[in-house]
């Protein structure tokens, strides 16, 4: 009874959304997101303990398929063969792959959707595979796959020998998988990684243009500019480990009348590339792990950068901006997911799991958030937050 009621209900909800859906095939992100969400539900309720099992001990052997079919560019391949998909002896004659071991990757891919069966030997692409043709994600599953991958292999036993304690930047997963002292950071800089650290950064640029702007949603005029001081020599906006500057170039254009100086820091290697600053930003080598050198900016601004540590190098990088906001004056700004209390998404669960893979890093709850920052004399003052796949803002001051 509680398997039949626990079923009408998801569908139901199923029924009840579908019903408003509009004609002309538009979907709401909200509508789209319910009908994901209990779409999913559903399949879990329709699951036997077989049927759970089986979904699990097929993941990996689905992703190394994958992982093939990049290889061997077949997606491109049978995208563009169209509705008429291709033969058997066509898809082998393209892609050298043996006739015997070519359907057994292709049925694969079969059930996972990205590809369909049109009868015994002929196959065609499903609208699934396209995303396995746009470049950020294919080097994203790259990336995750060739680098990450081994690294959540070895988690269980990593987490045993460490009495199930957090990872920290020097000891974790990643140091047992690849028997280095090195950080993540510093170890995915091996030339040996170099095409994989080309895939981790484009996969990264793709995520960012893929979403929606924090100066989208954070009133950046109400709550810096206008209380800014209008002095041609005041610092505006400092981007702490704001990378080739992109960020204040966004603010730059989105508010080109602002007054004051934008200062970019980043480590040497970055600036360098960052080039002159485009007559927008004043690029300046700095590591966040020594004292600021800009005191008693408008905002201080980190985004994206405090989620690739644990809280000990968190509190260090906060202590050295909280020691160079003035009172009453400076905000920080923290531009970082935050995890839901309940329901996180997949994608943010995925997230935090990554950064403590590869450097004791984490994305944390709201009530996290607040007592880090606390920790070192700052208080939220708000927070703005758009949905579960954009970072949020954290608006902090001095206590």
């Amino acid at each position: 009874m509680v398997f039949q009621s626990s079923v009408n209900a998801v569908v139901q909800r199923i029924a009840s959304a579908a019903s408003n859906l509009p004609t002309d095939g538009s979907l709401a992100p909200e509508t789209r997101k319910e009908l994901q969400d209990a779409a999913k539900e559903l399949g879990f309720a329709l699951e036997t303990p077989l049927d759970t099992l089986n979904r699990f001990i097929s993941l990996p052997f689905q992703h190394a398929v994958i992982r093939v079919a990049i290889n061997l560019g077949l997606f491109e391949y049978m995208l563009e063969a169209g509705s008429d998909g291709k033969t058997l002896d066509e898809i082998a004659t393209k892609t050298g792959v043996d006739e015997v071991l070519l359907p057994r990757l292709l049925r694969t891919l079969v059930a996972v959707g990205l590809l369909s069966q049109i009868d015994e030997h002929r196959w065609r692409a499903t609208p699934l595979a396209v995303a396995w043709t746009i470049p950020t994600c294919k080097s994203g599953f790259r990336f995750l796959f060739d680098f990450v991958g081994p690294v959540f292999q070895k988690l269980p036993e990593s987490l045993e020998k460490s009495h199930y304690r957090c990872p920290t930047a020097l000891q974790g997963p990643l140091q047992d998988t690849y028997g280095t002292k090195l950080s993540g950071y510093d170890y995915i800089m091996d030339p040996r990684w170099t095409d994989t650290l080309k895939d981790c950064n484009l996969f990264m640029k793709g995520r960012r243009d893929g979403s929606t702007s924090w100066l989208e949603f954070y009133p950046f005029a109400e709550r810096v500019l206008a209380e800014a001081e209008h002095d041609a020599d005041a610092v505006t906006v400092v981007d702490v480990g704001g990378g080739l500057g992109h960020g204040l170039v966004e603010i730059k254009d989105k508010y080109p009348d602002m007054k004051g100086r934008l200062v970019l820091q980043d480590l040497p290697n970055t600036i360098e590339q960052a080039g002159d600053g485009q007559g927008v930003f004043e690029p300046t080598a700095h590591d966040f792990f020594t004292p600021q050198p800009v005191k008693g900016s408008k905002a201080y601004l980190i985004r994206q950068v405090l989620h690739d540590w644990p809280d000990k190098e968190c509190q260090a990088i906060l202590q050295h901006l909280a020691a160079a906001m003035r009172p009453g004056y400076s905000k920080l700004l923290v531009n970082e997911i935050i995890i839901p209390e309940v329901g996180a998404s997949d994608f943010i669960i995925g997230c935090d799991l990554v950064m403590m893979g590869l450097g004791g890093g984490m994305e944390r709850t709201q009530s996290h958030w607040t007592s880090l920052l606390a920790s070192v004399g700052l208080r939220i003052e708000k927070v703005w937050t758009l949905d579960d796949r954009t970072e949020s803002v954290l608006e902090a001051v001095l206590a």
